[in-house]
């Protein structure tokens, strides 16, 4: 008897594995969930957690240059509520198809999302105290053992999740700076190790330095946690410090010009890889700048200015064609920079959400770690 096309096929592969692998990393989540159903090879290659991984950091990695918005999504919470939606919903639906998850995790509780990092969404539980990543993309959750951090009422706290490439290893950083003193203490929680340690560089953070109000969860790019701050001078000049996850060092990294000059309020992002930072120089415009080249101070570029906006605001994402997604304290919008437009709200069912995350769609388990 002949055998079936698909079979010789798959058990006498045209292409070389290495050639194969390439091609799959390419693929989207929902591509290589079917695609493990084709043949045992296959499944084992896709479920690997190397393969995973290297499929994560190509999507992170193209944030920057991509004009596909399928791979990415956005987290929100608004008090006990989770919700998910994907940016090309936000973008191209005329009403955007918005997840609810509040019934897949802890049932009702309050979730601090502290960060997102290669598909996974870190988030911190507030009766337990406790932290824990989920996948919201494959709905696999794990709660962190050992990861319950207690602090007094005199502590404040801003929290950042990240990957460390050098030790393979997901990390959480608690930055604990007592309200009436200007020192701030460095925990550092491995999901390997499964422990908060004190980081060594406590005697290297910034002194006189304090960490802004909004400022509560660092924004992770190219393997730092960086959170806005200000100088207690009187002249209360605001910096950035930065958090280097491999070399355990604190850093100021400067802004753009205009901020020596003192802008009222800061607020840090991660616009499609690049560190994002909101100025509001003027009290009557809100500049947005990025940082092309991380690290570097002299690479500050002001990609857009949104006039007679003085509140909050935080951008999300940008298209080609120059349409900001925008978090306000209010929920979402769509900002068009050719013609002065908002969409508010971009969906009813976003409206009131607050800490939103844009996260890549991945196979990464937080079950794996």
């Amino acid at each position: 008897m002949e055998e079936p096309i698909t079979q010789s096929f798959f058990s006498s592969p045209n292409l070389p594995p290495e050639m194969m692998e390439e091609i799959l990393l390419r693929l989207p989540v929902k591509s290589l969930k079917r695609f493990k159903c084709v043949c045992t090879s296959w499944r084992s290659l896709i479920s690997e957690g190397l393969f995973t991984l290297k499929h994560a950091l190509m999507l992170e990695a193209s944030k920057a240059t991509t004009s596909k918005k399928s791979p990415y999504g956005v987290i929100t919470t608004s008090r006990y509520h989770l919700k998910s939606c994907c940016v090309h919903s936000l973008y191209n639906e005329p009403m955007a198809n918005v997840l609810e998850h509040d019934g897949e995790l802890l049932g009702r509780d309050y979730y601090q999302v502290v960060g997102t990092c290669n598909g996974l969404v870190c988030f911190h539980v507030d009766y337990n105290k406790s932290f824990y990543l989920w996948n919201p993309t494959i709905k696999v959750q794990q709660r962190l053992p050992g990861s319950d951090l207690e602090t007094g009422d005199e502590v404040v706290v801003n929290y950042g999740f990240g990957y460390d490439e050098s030790d393979d290893d997901y990390k959480i950083v608690a930055l604990l700076q007592q309200r009436h003193l200007l020192k701030t203490e460095a925990m550092v929680y491995s999901t390997r190790q499964k422990c908060w340690r004190r980081s060594s560089s406590n005697t290297c953070f910034p002194s006189g330095v304090v960490l802004a109000n909004k400022s509560r969860s660092g924004i992770y790019i190219n393997g730092t946690l960086n959170w806005a701050a200000t100088h207690s001078s009187p002249s209360s000049v605001s910096t950035i410090i930065s958090y280097d996850m491999s070399r355990d060092v604190f850093k100021e990294l400067h802004g753009p010009g205009c901020c020596k000059r003192g802008c009222f309020t800061l607020t840090l992002g991660d616009l499609r890889g690049c560190l994002s930072m909101v100025c509001y120089c003027r009290r009557a415009n809100a500049d947005v700048w990025v940082m092309k080249e991380f690290g570097e101070g002299e690479s500050w570029s002001k990609l857009l200015s949104i006039p007679g906006l003085t509140e909050f605001v935080r951008p999300l994402w940008i298209s080609r064609g120059l349409v900001v997604l925008l978090e306000f304290r209010s929920g979402l919008a769509l900002y068009n920079c050719a013609n002065g437009k908002f969409q508010y709200p971009v969906s009813d069912s976003l409206s009131g959400c607050r800490d939103a995350k844009v996260y890549v769609k991945t196979l990464v388990s937080p079950s794996d770690l």
